[in-house]
Order: C-alpha cells, then structure tokens, then sequence
C-alpha cells in the first residue's frame, strides 16, 4: 500500500457493457475499493469480484464521497462509480469538492474517466437531434430552486437550443414537466418533436417520438431522458436530426431549399395560433369563447379541445367580470397556480390560493382517508366563498366543490372544470356541468393543468384588455 492513495471517479456509461470505455474497466480492474449506489453494482458483478464493494442507498451522496476521500488518504486504490458520466450530474464534482474541502486536493492521486453520457446515449438512439447547439437541464428541485430552473427554460428557449431534460418526473415530482411544457410553448411550436428514451441501452429500454404538444401523455419517469428539438429539428421516419447547417439537396430540389429559416421568436405564439385556426376550421364558438379555447389548444396541442370545450351561463364575461374585480382563484394543484400569467395577476390584483401542501389539510386527508385535493378545496370553500375555482387535475376536488356549491357553501362566480385522467373524471364533470353557475368545462377524460391555466389566462389577458378601454 503506499504513501499516498489514489481516487478515480469512473462514469460507468448507460448501462450496456458495449458502451463502457476502456479506461473506466481499466480503472474498475486497478481498484482495491470501489464506492458507488447500491444499484451500479448490479451490472458490474463481475469486474469487482473479489474487491471491497461499498454500496450506499441514493441520497447518501455526500457520504460516498467522503468515505471515497477517507480511504484514498490511508493509501488505498479506490474507485467512484457513476452511471453515465461521472462528471454531468455525477459524483465527480463533489468528490472534488471534498476533496478539497479536506485539504487534501495535492495528496491524493485523482483523476476522472469519462462516460457515454445519457445525453449522447439517448440521442445516438434518436438519430442526430443534438447536431447543433444544445442545452441540458434537470428538472429536480432537490439541488437547484425551482425560479432558477424556470429561468434557464425560458433562456435556453427563447435562445433556440435543442433541449435536453433529465430527471423530467418522479412518483414526487408531478407538475415540474407539466410546466416545462408550458415554458417551452410560449416560444416554440405545439408540433416542435420531441425524442423520449426511457431505460436507454438497459432492459425494457423504449424510444418514442412524439411533439412539444403531446409529450406528457407519454410514460415518463426518473429513467426517462427527453429532447425536445429546435426550430431546424425535424423528423425523418423514426430518427430525429437537426441540422448543422450545411448544404444538402436531392437530386431533384436546388441547394438553396436548405436549412429552413427560422421564425422570430415574438412570431411564434402567432403562428401557433394561425395553425390552430386553420386545422379547426369553422366552429361554432363566440369570439370571446374561442379566444378561450384556442389558447387551451395551444397550452396542449390537441385539436380534439375544439369540439370537448363547453361554456355555460356566460361563463366568459363572467370570469372577466370577477377577474377585474380582483376576485381571487383558488386552485387544486400547484401546477394550475405556477402556470399562470403572474404579470396579468398582479396588475389586476387576484391573488391565488392553492391548500394542497397545507398542514391541517394533510392531518384530514390522513385521518379521514380521502384525497388531499378535496380536503384543500373543502377548506377553501370554508375561506374563501367567494371565489373562482379552477380544477385541472383532481376529479375528487372538482367533486367537493360540486357539493360546496349544492349546499350553499360557495357560489363562485366562474368554474373551470378540467380534471384529467379515468377515475371519477367523467362523473365529476357531469356534476359540474349540472351546476347552476358560470362554468368552461372539459368534457370526456381530457383536461389537466396545462388547460386550465390556460383558459385562466386568456381570461386575464381579456380582462386587461377591457381594463384599457
């Protein structure tokens, strides 16, 4: 054992044995101890058969890394394992830090062994979606405030880079993707593709392709990466390719067909809403009301909303009425209230209310066994009876309110009614749609909060307008 140890942080690849490096087995063959999550050993039995495996549960991080450190100080040969690359979203910068946190940065031998990154992975297998600039951005909130995953979105957005999101959705983490979706089509077509790759180059590994408009209604977990392309991606059979720029023609079109050009992002929104015109065609709506629903369309990309949206007893002149008036909205989800136009809302003055992470609301769902969605509506209608209720994504809250507003707890002078999903969904909607109040609805299972913040806000947008004249 000599002197002074030596540490190596290795990215372990994706996942196949085919796509580890060389220099990531050769380092797993010259270490004494290897670190890492319990769950990295799974595919590398065999390399550390007879070395000192440390295995520690995910979120101990910060432990690993100083138990790496302490080793390699006695003298020891130690390896850091990370899946992908060790040095994007791994091990690598921490092990660094405490390193030299310690003061032990000149003492121990270091050195960090790239990996195929999910990034490079999950694109090879999409085709060639990052050919140009692109930018890379989790979506966990754990490590990094959630206004400053906002505002690299819209940055990265608004700059036209190819998008690429990791830890996109979790069993905890619902909404994050929602409202990255939202962020994204303020600046970008709802038909803008998109690659999903889910286990990538593991068991049950899947690639999907699909748009801006549609992607949530895909599978989407922890496993799951997904690029969204740019204004020059564009969709050959089953692979994705955005172009580098160079000049590429077929033998029948001139060379100057090539690269498309690109559309001011301030255009956007516009043409967005000129596709949207044209593909639905003649409806039957008001003017007031289409405003409405072209703007639910657009929050989602699916024309089908143009012939589920129903508007009840005036409902837009109504919500227009109350919004000028301040009145305020109480939401069911988080996910509603962070997709609205905070510049509208505040220079109307509404103030939003959503009870979903109160304490008391928590303690009645527990004890009584029922949702917290409809416990946080019920203590709404308790505080607030005068107010506009917008429901996107709980079919039991938008179900509390039916019998707030039956019993004479509430009457709100708007609902919007647009819980997603197959339990109860249906039957909540009936029960709104009987109501003897202002009411857009949703009908069938289709909603969610991407809709109805975005019936919300072509309500305040009217509501300014109004406010000028």
């Amino acid at each position: 054992m000599t002197q002074n140890g030596r540490l190596v942080i290795v990215g372990l690849g994706p996942g196949a044995r085919e796509v580890m490096t060389g220099q990531a087995l050769e380092a797993l063959h010259r270490a004494q101890v290897v670190i890492g999550y319990s769950g990295y050993f799974e595919g590398i039995k065999d390399l550390v058969e007879g070395k000192e495996c440390l295995a520690l549960p995910l979120g101990a991080e910060r432990e690993r890394a100083h138990l790496a450190v302490q080793r390699a100080r006695a003298g020891e040969s130690v390896c850091v394992i990370s899946s992908g690359d060790a040095g994007i979203y791994g091990m690598a910068s921490l092990v660094l830090e405490t390193l030299e946190a310690v003061g032990a940065i000149s003492s121990v031998e270091v050195a960090v062994i790239p990996g195929v990154s999910a990034v490079n992975a999950c694109a090879a297998l999409l085709g060639a979606p990052l050919g140009h600039d692109f930018a890379v951005i989790s979506l966990s909130d754990l490590l990094t405030p959630w206004s400053q995953i906002e505002q690299r979105l819209a940055a990265a957005a608004q700059a036209d880079f190819v998008l690429v999101l990791l830890n996109p959705q979790s069993s905890r983490r619902e909404w994050q993707l929602h409202r990255a979706q939202e962020i994204l089509l303020q600046t970008r077509l709802p038909k803008t593709p998109v690659g999903i790759v889910r286990q990538a180059y593991r068991p049950g590994q899947s690639v999907e392709m699909t748009t801006l408009g549609q992607m949530t209604m895909t599978k989407i977990d922890m496993f799951t990466t997904v690029i969204i392309g740019n204004l020059q991606t564009r969709r050959f059979g089953d692979k994705l390719v955005t172009a580098r720029g160079y000049r590429v023609s077929k033998a029948s079109e001139p060379l100057d067909c090539f690269p498309r050009p690109m559309l001011p992002s301030s255009e956007i929104a516009d043409e967005s809403f000129r596709i949207i015109e044209r593909e639905v065609g003649e409806h039957t709506f008001a003017a007031e009301q289409w405003q409405v629903v072209r703007r639910m369309i657009h929050a989602c990309g699916d024309l089908e909303l143009a012939r589920l949206v129903c508007f009840q007893r005036d409902a837009v002149a109504a919500g227009v009425q109350a919004l000028r008036q301040g009145v305020p909205l109480v939401t069911d989800v988080r996910m509603v209230a962070v997709g609205l136009n905070k510049a509208a809302l505040e220079r109307l003055h509404v103030d939003v209310h959503c009870f979903l992470d109160d304490l008391e609301v928590a303690r009645r769902a527990a004890v009584g066994g029922r949702t917290r969605s409809a416990c946080a509506i019920e203590k709404a209608m308790a505080m607030m009876p005068r107010a506009i209720y917008v429901i996107g994504n709980a079919p039991t809250a938008l179900l509390a309110l039916c019998d707030g507003v039956r019993q004479g707890a509430v009457q709100p002078p708007l609902v919007i009614a647009a819980p997603v999903g197959f339990v109860a969904v249906e039957q909540s909607k009936e029960q709104a749609f009987a109501l003897d109040v202002p009411l857009i609805g949703v009908r069938g299972r289709k909603g969610g909060s991407a809709v109805a913040a975005a019936a919300v806000n072509a309500l305040l947008l009217m509501a300014l307008e109004e406010a000028k004249q």
